[in-house]
């Protein structure tokens, strides 16, 4: 999904990510420097991407200062809508330290 398309062209995506928890990648193309993070609540996948298209860095404060034209988005696992935050936040984890994205990415924490 790119993020400058409308949802209205992606009805099936939108809801298919809508009704999911996971973890996702976002790769700066042009760096290459990876961040992961993690979705979960209401609107899922998709509620967590949305905020990335309208602002551009999801409140993360290491993609702020890059252009998110740049910005590859992936889904990197799914996680049952019914599990925990907590549950989805050490899939997270789980993911940062298979990537490093603390020690060389974009991920703080």
């Amino acid at each position: 999904i790119m993020m400058t398309q409308s949802p209205d062209t992606n009805l099936t995506w939108v809801k298919a990510l809508s009704s999911v928890n996971g973890v996702y990648l976002i790769q700066d193309t042009l760096s290459g420097r990876l961040y992961v993070g993690s979705a979960y609540g209401e609107q899922g996948i998709y509620g967590r991407w949305s905020v990335y298209a309208n602002n551009g860095h999801g409140g993360n404060i290491d993609l702020k200062d890059l252009d998110p034209n740049n910005f590859q988005f992936s889904v990197l696992e799914i996680v049952s809508a019914t599990a925990t935050a907590e549950a989805v936040i050490n899939c997270e984890n789980r993911w940062k330290e298979k990537l490093g994205t603390r020690q060389f990415g974009l991920n703080q924490n």
